[in-house]
């Protein structure tokens, strides 16, 4: 995620019970906001690995979640990003902002699984471990478009971001830049940390020991 730091900004009139101070950049309460935000989460096409061992399918696993017995493995780069399109003009010699597009982009860099070299796909343990983590798959797409959905409703309700129809009155830009990037981090963080929270326990519903024996019982030739 693209961090801004947080400016100090100075709002024209701040502070001032002058109503003059207030009327620099004329606002339009009925603008069509809509188009304003807008959240990319399309997942890449799953790319299938063949080329480690079981034994390294296992410390690889072990590296990512902690599980040192998996005998499959799938691998998600996970990526946050987000950018803002804003614009401005004078009135009144202030400098009115406002922002054009709201993007945040929740879509990974790459989705992997894994399955150990050993096993040949045409054999029973190949399709079990396969069957097992297009699963994992599966959770992952339900919970991105989830939050996904959950990160447009948020900036949708911060009526406060500026659009045309009503544009920030600020006394720097590139301050008045800063400061609402900040502010959109801390919408969309929150969110997004969830998401992680949530994703995590819906893919350990499926590692559980119970379900390990199930599928371990499917296939004879495990190695």
């Amino acid at each position: 995620m693209r961090r801004a730091a947080l400016l100090s900004l100075l709002f024209a009139g701040c502070g001032r019970s002058d109503p003059r101070a207030s009327a620099a950049c004329p606002h339009d309460p009925a603008f069509d906001r809509t188009g304003l935000i807008r959240v990319h989460a399309g997942v890449p096409v799953t790319v299938m690995r063949r080329d480690l061992s079981l034994a390294e399918v296992k410390a690889e696993a072990n590296a990512v979640m902690g599980s040192a017995t998996a005998q499959g493995l799938t691998e998600v780069e996970h990526q946050l990003a987000f950018r803002t399109l804003a614009n401005a003009e004078t009135s009144r010699g202030r400098t009115c902002l406002w922002l054009e597009e709201v993007t945040v982009d929740l879509a990974p860099k790459s989705v992997h699984i894994f399955v150990p070299r050993e096993y040949h796909e045409n054999s029973c343990e190949f399709q079990a471990i396969l069957a097992h983590e297009r699963e994992h798959e599966r959770v992952y797409r339900e919970q991105l478009t989830d939050a996904a959905g959950r990160v447009e409703a948020a900036l949708t309700a911060a009526r406060w971001l500026p659009a045309r129809g009503n544009p920030l009155e600020a006394a720097d830009r590139p301050a008045a830049e800063a400061a609402l990037n900040e502010k959109i981090r801390k919408i969309v963080a929150p969110v997004y940390s969830s998401y992680k929270e949530k994703l995590a326990r819906a893919q350990a519903e499926l590692d559980t020991p119970a379900l390990y024996q199930w599928v371990s019982k499917r296939c004879a030739g495990w190695k």
